[in-house]
């Protein structure tokens, strides 16, 4: 992750802003805009992008969620963007994700959207845009 502070349409962010573009680019199954990430990005606090990359859906949720700076119960606004190569995700494996967002701050508002990326081959990506408390 790029732990530099970068400007992305005015808005400070940690981490790579190039995942930002590619969520609002890309062509999804469930969608997420560009309102979605300014909608997190312009929460008050610190805006972050980190992600995780693995051939098992959970281990890059997990990868992605221990990039951020501090534990989940601290984002107040979380941006999900779930990207899959070859393989597309079962419901199983989404549900299996609840154990570290069951720690999230209960009044967090959570977006999330499914995308997909050949180059992925048979991994997924996750892409975690947070806005943490100061």
């Amino acid at each position: 992750m790029n732990n530099g502070i970068t400007i992305w349409n005015g808005y400070p962010v940690h981490g790579d802003i190039k995942e930002l573009d590619r969520i609002i680019e890309s062509e999804d199954l469930i969608k997420l805009d560009k309102d979605d990430v300014v909608s997190v990005l312009s929460t008050e606090g610190e805006s972050y992008v980190t992600s995780g990359v693995n051939a098992d859906l959970v281990e890059a949720f997990n990868e992605a969620v221990n990039a951020l700076p501090c534990k989940v119960d601290k984002v107040d606004e979380l941006l999900i963007d779930f990207c899959f190569g070859n393989r597309q995700p079962k419901m199983s494996e989404f549900s299996s994700i609840k154990g570290p967002l069951s720690e999230a701050n209960p009044d967090i508002n959570i977006m999330w959207g499914i995308s997909s990326d050949e180059s992925l081959g048979d991994s997924y990506k996750v892409v975690l845009v947070a806005s943490v408390k100061a």
